[in-house]
């Protein structure tokens, strides 16, 4: 692996890979990070899904720490009011994460799933859980001081609207 972006990308190939024979018409990709109202409406059209998103990464002399959040959103049906559905999936989740290989991979700490229901999110008949991972690749994992392939990243000069505050 040569950047987190491989990282995130092989852990979401591998978490489709495990899931979809179970739940082959999950939706399971990369996700960037964490929500607003908005965008867990518009998410939420699309369930079950599994969005990954890499949301730690720190570079330390013998090791690299990436963390990763597994959201696995869910829409009840009225048999199903508690969200039992989810559970299943997380259940299902759990063990393909542990059992996922990735190169330069010292260990893995630990998985941890936590549920963040909400009224607002049972109002729309959804329920949200983070289930959250680690791993501590070697030191090996990135060439420190290489700056290869980030030649196509784009930089901004200026500013931009979001909302009502120009950034």
């Amino acid at each position: 692996m040569s950047s987190y972006l491989a990282v995130r990308d092989s852990a979401v190939e591998q978490i489709k890979e495990g899931m979809h024979p179970l739940y082959p018409k999950m939706r399971i990709e990369a996700h960037p990070g964490f929500f607003t109202e908005q965008s867990i409406r518009q998410d939420a059209q699309r369930t079950p899904a599994i969005l990954t998103s890499l949301v730690k990464a720190a570079d330390g002399m013998t090791n690299n720490r990436v963390s990763f959040i597994s959201w696995v959103l869910y829409r009840a049906s009225s048999e199903d009011k508690l969200y039992d559905g989810a559970l299943k999936i997380i259940s299902a989740l759990t063990p393909v994460i542990r059992n996922a290989h990735f190169d330069l991979v010292i260990r893995d700490i630990s998985i941890e799933a936590e549920c963040l229901y909400s009224g607002a999110l049972d109002a729309i008949a959804v329920t949200l859980w983070a289930v959250k991972w680690e791993l501590i690749l070697g030191d090996r994992a990135f060439i420190h001081g290489s700056i290869d392939g980030l030649g196509g990243i784009e930089s901004f000069d200026g500013t931009t609207v979001v909302g009502t505050v120009e950034i």
